[in-house]
């Protein structure tokens, strides 16, 4: 197994820069490949702020990596929530603080904070402490 950065999994998405997307398609191709939290939050940022993808394509992508069998992501199962809840509005962000939450309750400031998720009943609870 070997642990990636954020410009690997980039590249792999990309194939961008042909020499370095040669490289990461040869890494995943040939490796057990770890991908962490703080790995996929950045890859979501640069993603849409940099190269300028949507959301779909982005929660698009992080779905395939899930379906690769050669793939583990940290906290997997919040990593899915996370993504699942970006797709249909919520910050991805957000998501993934909430779903790493798990069943404890998530206090916020943000009366915004990952409304999707919560409206649809399968988020954990989310506290204002202002209210």
């Amino acid at each position: 197994m070997i642990v990636v950065d954020t410009n690997i999994v980039v590249r792999f998405a990309l194939n961008d820069d042909p020499d370095h997307a040669a490289i990461a398609r040869t890494l995943f191709e040939t490796h057990t490949i770890s991908i962490s939290r703080t790995v996929a939050l950045e890859t979501e940022w640069v993603l849409r702020s940099r190269y300028g993808k949507g959301r779909k394509q982005i929660a698009g992508y992080f779905n395939k990596l899930l379906a690769m069998k050669n793939v583990r992501i940290e906290a997997e199962s919040a990593f899915r929530n996370a993504v699942a809840w970006y797709a249909v509005g919520d910050d991805f962000a957000d998501a993934l603080h909430l779903a790493n939450a798990g069943v404890v309750p998530f206090y916020t400031f943000d009366a915004e904070f990952c409304k999707h998720a919560i409206g649809r009943g399968s988020a954990p609870p989310v506290v204002n402490p202002v209210k």
